[in-house]
């Protein structure tokens, strides 16, 4: 067998990136009898598109004899860097492609010397769980993945509204305290997106969503915060969103809501990790 050549990804590898994304988790899922995460080729073509023009998403594929057959990405916008997704073509799988990326990417992190890496593992996935362990990546949170239609709730002492380029520093405050690092560089592109909502208690910012769905993340003072974002939603994009299933009262929320959850997910980090202190939804990423 051929050597396996790592280089960066770049825009004209859009087309084979995206559709060995879609290809890999529809072959994993389809062998586990889950739902495919990424939906359809249409989303795969748009986030992988997405990632390439990103600045401070770094991007690896790795060939062999000159041909494609998996790629990893990496988001270096913050002092924690979240890997994702790390796709192989299934025609290779389990023939050690996705250890060499992993490999070649934490190399270039460890270079960069980050505070720490982290990553959402697909918890019925038992070979890139065994993957990650090897790593040196340690579990850090079961996760569960809910859907439905948007739960309306009542009075509320949340009001919530867009977020705007000024309510960047209040936001990232809010995370500081709960996550004890902020998230600035990519709120801030959610916020150009027009994606991002706050939450606020008598003109004071409490909480922040990016978007409500895999691709974004929230935090709160409580879940009073979160739940009012949540509320807020035009829908849940994709798969749905990640719940920590620790926090008992968001996950008894959601579900007596009529929210159900479609599958269950592991986050997993090297490096530091602050317990949370507050209420916050993960992305797919971290």
């Amino acid at each position: 067998m051929s050597e396996l050549k790592f280089r960066p990804a770049r825009a004209n590898d859009a087309g084979t990136c995206s559709r060995i994304f879609f290809d890999a988790f529809e072959s994993i899922a389809t062998r586990h009898s889950f739902p495919i995460e990424p939906g359809s080729r249409d989303f795969t073509d748009f986030q992988t598109n997405s990632m390439l023009a990103t600045e401070g998403i770094t991007g690896l594929v790795a060939e062999r004899d000159g041909q494609i057959v998996g790629s990893a990405f990496a988001d270096e916008r913050g002092p924690i860097v979240g890997i994702g997704p790390v796709i192989v073509d299934p025609s290779v799988q389990d023939g050690g492609v996705g250890r060499a990326l992993m490999d070649a990417l934490l190399d270039r992190e460890r270079e960069r010397d980050v505070a720490g890496v982290r990553l959402v593992q697909t918890a019925y996935h038992y070979r890139s769980f065994a993957l990650y362990a090897k790593l040196g990546f340690a579990v850090r949170e079961l996760l569960s993945v809910f859907q439905g239609d948007v739960p309306r709730v009542g009075a509320s002492t949340r009001s919530v509204r867009p977020a705007s380029a000024s309510d960047v520093d209040a936001c990232s405050a809010v995370c500081r305290r709960v996550h004890g690092h902020d998230r600035s560089a990519e709120l801030s592109t959610w916020i150009d997106l027009g994606s991002a909502r706050v939450a606020e208690v008598a003109g004071r910012i409490t909480g922040y969503a990016t978007g409500f769905g895999y691709g974004w993340h929230a935090v709160g003072e409580s879940n009073d915060d979160i739940i009012a974002l949540l509320a807020s939603a035009d829908a849940f994009q994709g798969l749905g969103f990640l719940v920590p299933s620790r926090n008992v009262g968001l996950m008894e929320w959601c579900l007596n809501s009529g929210l159900h959850i479609v599958q269950q997910s592991t986050l997993m980090a090297i490096g530091l990790y602050n317990e949370p202190q507050g209420a916050w939804l993960p992305s797919i990423l971290y």
